[in-house]
């Protein structure tokens, strides 16, 4: 398979899983919804595999890397941030709305630094 015709199945599997998402959401069904999205991942697992072309190169994989590296940079210490401060706005009352979402986003940033340092060390060890 050509590069150009798989960036065109791409594009149909990615229409084919927004409408099922989109109708299972407004269907209140999530099954459907995950359905969907396992049917589009088996299909681009599959669609990918064919493919003859190279996909991505070193600069590619370079440039994603550093992407990915500056996002987590700017992230975590926003939503760190933002937990603190609605935790500490709220610290009288430990059983209002705000308070709970300031300690979810605070797990949420102590999850995404785990996996952070995991993945560094687990590169690291194996040279890739």
């Amino acid at each position: 398979m050509s590069y150009n015709r798989y960036k065109l199945v791409r594009i149909f599997v990615l229409v084919f899983v927004s409408i099922t998402v989109s109708l299972a959401a407004s269907a209140e069904n999530l099954y459907l919804a995950a359905a969907g999205i396992v049917i589009g991942m088996i299909a681009m697992f599959l669609v990918k595999k064919n493919v003859k072309e190279l996909l991505v190169d070193e600069m590619i994989k370079s440039i994603a890397g550093k992407s990915a590296l500056m996002a987590y940079s700017i992230t975590v210490p926003t939503l760190a941030l933002f937990s603190i401060i609605l935790m500490f706005s709220n610290l009288g009352d430990t059983s209002s709305y705000y308070y709970n979402l300031g300690i979810i986003l605070s797990y949420i940033v102590l999850f995404n630094i785990a996996i952070y340092s995991i993945s560094y060390y687990f590169y690291k060890k194996n040279g890739q």
